[in-house]
């Protein structure tokens, strides 16, 4: 999905981002506005939608805007929209948290791991992922599976015990629950558990870790 900047939508919109970027947030609000009563199809009305959530002060507009640019990316029929779905249902979780709806918070920031699975990698995955990770744990979505092993990975920083830790941590660190991201935890779990490198309890523990998470398949 290409954004043409002679979509006049898409300009709008650019030209409001750099009238933000110059601290002129009202001039924004007015070219994103514009945008959005020029906007004459989904993909116009999805993009207007995305920028009128910007700088909200009640939570509920931004979550209303937030919902419709959800709302028109749904409806589009571009299979490329749909690498917009992770960082649309992150921004709709972040909308419910700040009113306190922590349940429909969490269910938006699962919607969102599961679409990521989908994204090409690089810093803007990375970046989502990180934020639907920490939407996931402010809402309690951790697993006592994963409480125990951040607390065993703790450990092996203290410790400066690499080899656990090279197995590990770098599935962790990006870790959402999903099932291509819990097929490769228990790969790692079972690589590591194979290499009989870790004490009794830590051993117990990691092969403990691996029956919880196949028996969630």
């Amino acid at each position: 999905m290409q954004f043409d900047l002679n979509n006049k939508v898409v300009k709008l919109c650019a030209d409001g981002m750099n009238a933000e970027a110059k601290g002129d947030i009202d001039a924004a609000t007015s070219l994103f506005q514009q945008a959005w009563d020029a906007a004459t199809d989904d993909f116009e009305k999805f993009t207007a939608a995305h920028y009128m959530s910007r700088n909200r002060e009640d939570a509920s507009v931004e979550l209303y805007w937030n919902e419709t640019a959800l709302d028109h990316a749904l409806a589009m029929t571009d299979d490329e929209a749909k690498s917009h779905y992770p960082s649309l249902y992150l921004n709709v979780g972040r909308s419910y948290e700040k009113l306190g709806d922590n349940e429909l918070a969490r269910q938006h920031y699962q919607l969102a791991a599961e679409f990521s699975e989908s994204l090409a990698s690089g810093g803007y995955t990375d970046m989502i992922r990180s934020g639907i990770k920490a939407g996931l744990q402010r809402t309690g979505a951790a697993r006592p599976a994963m409480e125990l092993l951040s607390k065993m990975i703790n450990k092996w920083c203290e410790q400066k015990a690499l080899r656990p830790l090279s197995f590990v941590l770098p599935v962790f660190v990006s870790y959402l629950g999903t099932e291509q991201d819990r097929n490769k935890l228990i790969s790692a779990l079972s690589y590591l558990s194979s290499t009989r490198c870790l004490d009794e309890k830590d051993q117990q523990n990691t092969d403990a870790l691996i029956a919880e998470l196949s028996a969630e398949e």
